[in-house]
This record gives C-alpha cells, sequence and structure tokens, in this order.
C-alpha cells in the first residue's frame, strides 16, 4: 500500500508539473522562424587520477570511488556529448560515457547478473521543451539526491562524503520532468526503474520522485528531495528524505549542510554532513567536511553502528582545466570495523591522497 500510494502522488505530481508546463492558450503558437544556424553540441569531459596512501596499509573502507591504497589510480575518464533545449530548438538528448573503476564501482550495484551492460554509459536521455518551460527527460541520469556528484571537480572536497556513496542513489532510468516555476522555485518530478536500476522494476510500481530547489537570493540555495518505492523483489518500500542547504556567507567564506534520513521495513539510517569553504586566493580554497551517521540498525548503509569522518582539502586551480587537490581523511567508528595490514580491525582509519583531474570542452 506505502509504494501504491507514493507513486500514485508521484505521477499526480508528475502530471501536474507537465499541465503547469504547458502553454495557457489553448491554440497553436506560432511558428518561429528557423534559426540562421543549426544548433551546435557541446562537447566536455574530464580525466580524473588520484594517488592515496592509508595508514591502515590496506585498501580503505566507506570511500566510493577513491578506494585504492599506495597505487596511482584512475578514477575515471569521462567524455560527453550534450544539446539544450530552448523554445527554438525543443529537442535536445546527453550521452556521456565513463571509462576507469568509478565506472565499474558505479556499475557494481545493478541488480543484473552481468553489471557489464551499459556499465560505461553514466547518462543517456533525451529531453524535450513542452510549452515555455517544462523540460521532460526520459533516459539513464543521474539522481538529484545528495550534496556531492560523480565528478569531483564539481564538489568542494576531492573524496565523497559516506552519505553520497552509501544513503543514497547514483542514479535512475526512467522519466524526468522539471519545471522553473520562477527564479526562485523549481520543481521536479521522477518516475523511475529504482535506485541504481537499469533494468527492472521491483514489485508493482515503479519508483517516483520529487524535488523542490529554492533561492530566495544569489546567496542561498535550499534543495529538498523525496523518493519511495520497492527496491527488492520481496521487500518494503523504500523512502528517502535528503536536504541541502548552501549558504555563501562572505565573498570568501561558504557553507553547506547535507542531511539524509531513509526507512526501509524495521531499518532506518540518518547522517549529517556540514561544509566550510574558505577562498584564500581566486586560484586556492581551504574545504573542511565533518560528518556524523547512524546505522545501528544495520540497514542500508551496512555500517551497523554510528560513525564520524572528518576531511580537510586544499583546492588548487593549476591553469586552465587543471586542478590539484591535496586531502586528508579520518574515518572513525565506536567499534572496531576498519581492516590494517596485520589482519585485524580498528575503530578508525586514515589517509593522506592527491587528486588531479583535467577538464575540457568545446562544440562542434
Amino acid at each position: 500500500r506505502d509504494a501504491r500510494t507514493s507513486v500514485t502522488l508521484g505521477l499526480l505530481a508528475l502530471g501536474g508539473l507537465v499541465l503547469l508546463g504547458l502553454p495557457a492558450s489553448a491554440q497553436d503558437p506560432e511558428p518561429s522562424s528557423p534559426p540562421a544556424e543549426p544548433p551546435r553540441i557541446d562537447v566536455t569531459g574530464f580525466v580524473d587520477v588520484y594517488y592515496q596512501y592509508a595508514f591502515n596499509r590496506v585498501d580503505p573502507a566507506l570511500r566510493s570511488f577513491d578506494v585504492q591504497h599506495n597505487a596511482f589510480s584512475l578514477s575515471v575518464a569521462d567524455v560527453a556529448l550534450s544539446k539544450g533545449v530552448a523554445a527554438d530548438s525543443r529537442v535536445g538528448f546527453r550521452a556521456e560515457l565513463a571509462f576507469g573503476k568509478t565506472a565499474d564501482l558505479i556499475a557494481a550495484y545493478e541488480p543484473e547478473d552481468s553489471p557489464e551492460i551499459g556499465k560505461h554509459v553514466l547518462q543517456a536521455y533525451a529531453s524535450v521543451l513542452a510549452g515555455s518551460k517544462l523540460q521532460i527527460d526520459a533516459g539513464k541520469f543521474l539522481t538529484a539526491l545528495g550534496a556531492e556528484v560523480v565528478p569531483s571537480q564539481d564538489n568542494w572536497n576531492y573524496s565523497r562524503s559516506v552519505l553520497f556513496g552509501y544513503a543514497i542513489p547514483f542514479y535512475h532510468l526512467g522519466i524526468r520532468a522539471t519545471l522553473p516555476v520562477n527564479d526562485k522555485l523549481t520543481l521536479a518530478g521522477y518516475v523511475v526503474n529504482g535506485w541504481n536500476n537499469s533494468s527492472e522494476i521491483h514489485g508493482d510500481l515503479p519508483c517516483v520522485g520529487l524535488t523542490a530547489t529554492v533561492k530566495p537570493s544569489g546567496k542561498l540555495t535550499w534543495i529538498a528531495n523525496y523518493m519511495g518505492g520497492q527496491e527488492t523483489a520481496a521487500g518494503d518500500t523504500r523512502h528517502i528524505f535528503d536536504t541541502t542547504l548552501t549558504v555563501t556567507a562572505t565573498p570568501k567564506l561558504s557553507l553547506q549542510g547535507n542531511f539524509d534520513y531513509g526507512k526501509e521495513g524495521p531499518s532506518s539510517w540518518w547522517g549529517i554532513a556540514t561544509y566550510a569553504k574558505v577562498q584564500v586566493r581566486p586560484s586556492w580554497a581551504l574545504v573542511g567536511r565533518y560528518e556524523y551517521l547512524d546505522d545501528t540498525d544495520g540497514g542500508f548503509m551496512t555500517i551497523g553502528q554510528t560513525a564520524r569522518t572528518v576531511t580537510l582539502t586544499s583546492d588548487h586551480l593549476v591553469a586552465g582545466g587543471l586542478k590539484l587537490r591535496l586531502e586528508y581523511r579520518g574515518d572513525f567508528t565506536d567499534e572496531a570495523f576498519f581492516a590494517d595490514d596485520g589482519g585485524g580491525e580498528k575503530d578508525s582509519q586514515h589517509a593522506v591522497l592527491v587528486g588531479v583531474v583535467y577538464t575540457f570542452g568545446g562544440k562542434i
């Protein structure tokens, strides 16, 4: 019943967005003159490489993509082709390919027996502008949940938070509708297969999601997400609420907070991450992140206890699209959880990391 209620609400919300995005007049608008030149396609990409040394001298736990100890690692090589939608060009698309360890790790969550299917396709969707504002996307796209994203250069820190890797999904396959109501409010609705799922709908109904993005000023952004649906063949409905608040306190100081609460059957998990970024110089910033996580029910996060993480990052824009990150991270649990090279377990792990990312872009 919970799943059916969630899906019904999601479908109603998605339908409402479609209706809101349609033109007010029933009469078809006058066709616009063709553009002088056909729309060009954006080509973007990046290469992300890191070296990490973990002081337990084994591969670290509770990491998303920086999972190797004492090795130079290709995290990801990514290239994307995209064309946005506009009033004079209503159909667009995005096709993004990813190669490297990150692509392997993301695909490992697929329910398919063979995660090789489509693992290099990070995103692939077609877009249509319906009416004057409503954009509808159909295909595979990254999740809207969380304060962080897959490309490390778009995050404040290099390593991803535990919340990013263990409390929320990475991507979805289905339909997404986005409506910018005005310059301060944007709404979105989703009907998708589920969490990290390109091939199946568990149970009778798909998973649904809602997003609201509020920007009352240029200095404050608040995003709230809900997603619910059955995620296992014989399981309970999984619910997740995610919210992020970003504040530009001064021209040099930015703050951010991310909260997640999830529930599936008798198990629940929650966590909070706080961030502070100081722009010391235009090409250099210092970033701190602190997380507190509660998975004492042993639910989706699989930690089975409370945990804390502390991350300090020195972020350097070297030149052009070349970015260098120097980072320390410590992870702590109430009871022994982290392996060490002696075959035992410890209640903490510490690591230092150097990350290098080069981004590029152009048009064809």
